[in-house]
């Protein structure tokens, strides 16, 4: 019998881990040896994400599989928006959309979290960089590019999270603005 019940309570936790949390606070992330020395020096500002391969590195783990740690990496690319440049402006506006196109879920749930951490204004500083790349990499007309990157994020988006994530998709094609046309 509790062996059964072991059971049932790691395969209800396990079925967690599935979903995208929320962003906790910073010293629960603090606290996992998961989450890389470069996302808790990059929280602490340690290093000038301008000139630090470590920023990269930080971008590449928000696609993590480990859905306890991915909300702070999400987090952090966006403290990251305001301040890149170069390079790294240039891989944040890659990074931004295919986290949205592939993960809107997780994305959302970061963006639009009650957290005092996350500032409304993170969602326009994503908004413009995903408008950024879809004009950039767009080859026919950008409403249509825009109109099958939403598509895509909508595909991939849990229903409990779609609203929000229409609501950053209106953001982007203002961003773009994409209103005067059709």
């Amino acid at each position: 019998m509790l062996k059964r019940v072991l059971f049932t309570v790691c395969f209800c936790l396990s079925l967690l881990q599935g979903y995208a949390q929320e962003l906790r606070d910073p010293n629960y992330y603090y606290a996992l040896s998961a989450v890389s020395q470069d996302a808790k020096d990059c929280y602490a500002k340690l290093f000038d994400i301008n000139s630090s391969a470590r920023a990269f590195s930080i971008l590449d783990s928000m696609f993590t599989v480990n859905k306890a740690t991915q909300p702070f990496y999400i987090y952090l690319a966006c403290t990251m928006l305001p301040e890149a440049t170069g390079e790294l402006r240039a891989q944040l506006n890659i990074v931004c959309r295919h986290l949205i196109e592939q993960d809107p879920t997780a994305l959302t749930n970061v963006l639009f979290s009650k957290n005092s951490l996350v500032k409304s204004r993170y969602r326009q500083y994503w908004a413009h960089r995903v408008g950024v790349e879809i004009r950039v990499t767009c080859e026919s007309d950008p409403l249509d590019c825009f109109k099958r990157s939403r598509n895509r994020a909508l595909s991939n988006c849990n229903e409990a999270s779609k609203d929000r994530l229409e609501l950053l998709y209106n953001m982007i094609r203002q961003e773009m603005n994409l209103y005067r046309q059709r």
